[in-house]
């Protein structure tokens, strides 16, 4: 075949692909929705939230969206209902070839189990109040406090970010984690600790300069309570820099 020929032939070819993939991407763009699918990354996280969950959630607040042709779906629209689930961040949505809305999360991950009078919920990486879940429960510090007000009040606020960050700090620190069964919260902001061994109680004070707090926890620990024996002491005192005060037992 001679080369001008083999050049036609070559752009014929490109052109009818061209056409083909134009005409594929026309009709489907007036398909209908043909379904959700949803994958969320759970990281090292129990799951708290299912797909079934999240697809519900898309169709109520949408509620023509299993009607509209592919054309029709605003991705963006999607992904900020389907934030609506308090469990998910991180959420995209795209229409995969088939016409299928695909949502892609990640689930958020507790860091607390906060009890506010007869209610319970989580608190997260963000500082984000969670419900709790029927699916499954995380194994996570307990955290409770003087709390007056609601939720959304000024004080309270600031008493859960104190929470937060102190939970916060335990999460991301394997060797304190263990330590720590529950934090309790006052009005003021200063935190008290129960620890999972002994009986006594810690007062971390304010939820600033956790590392040097713990370390001198931890040195308390390792040197001075084994020689002092565990039952010694009812308070644990790291309110004061680079100190540990301790209160014996009456």
């Amino acid at each position: 075949m001679k080369r001008p020929a083999k050049i036609a032939l070559i752009v014929a070819s490109v052109l009818l692909l061209t056409i083909l993939v134009v005409v594929a991407n026309v009709m489907r763009s007036h398909m209908r929705v043909r379904g959700i699918e949803v994958e969320i990354n759970y990281g090292n996280t129990p799951q708290l939230v299912d797909q079934r969950v999240v697809a519900d959630t898309l169709i109520s607040r949408i509620p023509d969206l299993m009607q509209k042709q592919v054309r029709q779906v605003d991705c963006r629209q999607v992904a900020r209902e389907a934030l609506h689930v308090p469990f998910l961040t991180h959420v995209s949505a795209t229409v995969s070839v088939s016409g299928k809305i695909v949502i892609h999360a990640t689930q958020r991950h507790p860091v607390a189990r906060l009890f506010f009078g007869n209610y319970e919920y989580y608190i997260d990486l963000e500082g984000h109040i969670l419900p709790t879940s029927e699916l499954g429960e995380c194994n996570v510090v307990v955290a409770s406090g003087d709390f007056v007000g609601r939720l959304s009040s000024d004080t309270v606020k600031a008493q859960i970010q104190s929470l937060w960050k102190v939970a916060l700090f335990l999460d991301s620190h394997a060797n304190y984690k263990p330590l720590i069964d529950q934090l309790y919260v006052h009005r003021n902001g200063e935190v008290l600790m129960v620890p999972k061994v002994g009986d006594q109680i810690i007062e971390l004070g304010d939820a600033e300069g956790l590392d040097s707090k713990f370390a001198d926890l931890v040195a308390f620990y390792h040197n001075g309570m084994p020689r002092a024996g565990w039952n010694t002491y009812s308070k644990i005192s790291l309110k004061f820099k680079g100190q540990v005060v301790c209160t014996k037992r009456e």
